[in-house]
């Protein structure tokens, strides 16, 4: 039981760089620029080819990193899926270390389905989601152009005359707006944002470097480090109890519904789900649709995140469910076809 407790930290440890580097960065460019270039920059049109490149890396932590970024609505839907989908965890030094039994040559088929899938997903989200927001835009505009017609009809020409309780509401809205500096999904009080003065001390510009870029970012990223490191050590108590072979042969033995009961190992945040699906794979208990499946919905402990830090909670259920249909869709789609591909040496 030890172990559990140890691997959970070692895995905890590995996203806590990540996760800071991120804060860091997040604070300092939403200062600077109050978050226009990294906008532009995050959701442009190259942002699901850069999540989906990130995401192949052998390391959860970048789902971690693209997850904090969507509940702070930094990336668009679409590349948040493209990172998850090319995630594996894992699965590829695994692959890659287990000449015997021919995981290099294994690791070819699963790296080029996962990377076509996540860019095709990721662009199409990406896609949708600005056609809705086009549409979106223009019937406001055409909304907002008949309520202003129907206004002056009403009016028939006359100047519509504010009270003087209308401008103290107004007033106070007003201060209520910009007594607080927003920083993406969380509040800074305004005393933290101030500028320094050029006579300020050194003691007040290190307090004011504290509050403004280190105090949030240490202070965030340690509170989502210890909800990590709780899901993981649950996560590995559960794993422990039930077995990995036993889980292992209870996948191996469903035939054509491998990628139903992989996807859903895949949703376990925690980088076992990946190991077991990839031993499985390279003993050939475990189908190459199977495979796809878990390792497209295994994006680690990101699932976690997403579930303590984005809001609505309706938008992450979506986002999950979404995951785990393309997942299973992509997995059946893959066995159905696989034995008619003599590529993939099946």
């Amino acid at each position: 039981m030890g172990e559990v407790f140890l691997y959970a930290f070692i895995d905890t440890l590995n996203v806590l760089p990540f996760l800071l580097i991120m804060n860091f960065l997040i604070e300092l460019i939403e200062y600077r620029s109050q978050g226009l270039k990294a906008d532009k920059m995050l959701k442009g049109g190259g942002a699901p080819l850069l999540g989906t490149a990130v995401g192949i890396l052998p390391q959860c932590g970048f789902s971690v990193v693209a997850t904090e970024l969507y509940s702070k609505r930094r990336i668009a839907l679409g590349t948040l899926l493209a990172v998850y989908l090319a995630t594996s965890d894992e699965a590829l030094p695994i692959m890659l270390s287990s000449y015997e039994s021919g995981g290099p040559a294994k690791l070819l088929p699963v790296l080029i389905i996962k990377l076509c899938f996540a860019l095709i997903v990721g662009y199409a989200a990406f896609g949708i989601e600005r056609l809705s927001r086009r549409n979106t835009r223009i019937s406001g505009e055409h909304a907002e152009k008949e309520g202003i017609t129907e206004h002056n009809r009403e009016d028939d020409g006359c100047a519509h005359e504010h009270t003087s309780e209308e401008v103290a509401e107004n007033a106070h809205d007003d201060d209520d707006c910009t007594s607080v500096h927003i920083h993406g999904c969380h509040n800074h009080a305004l005393e933290e944002t101030v500028t320094l003065s050029e006579n300020a001390t050194g003691k007040q510009r290190a307090a004011y470097i504290w509050n403004v870029f280190l105090k949030h970012p240490i202070i965030h990223s340690l509170t989502v480090i210890a909800y990590i490191l709780a899901v993981n050590i649950v996560f590995g108590i559960i794993i422990y109890y039930v077995g990995e072979r036993r889980l292992a042969d209870f996948i191996g033995s469903t035939g054509y519904l491998q990628p139903l009961l992989a996807g859903l190992v895949g949703f376990i945040p925690n980088c076992a789900a990946s190991v077991v699906i990839t031993e499985l794979y390279l003993v050939g208990a475990l189908n190459l649709g199977g495979t796809i499946a878990g390792l497209c919905m295994s994006a680690g402990i990101g699932y976690a995140v997403l579930v303590k830090q984005n809001r609505p909670v309706k938008d992450t259920v979506v986002v999950i469910l979404s995951m785990y249909v393309l997942s299973v869709a992509l997995g059946l789609a893959v066995t159905a076809v696989s034995p008619h591909i003599s590529v993939l040496n099946l």
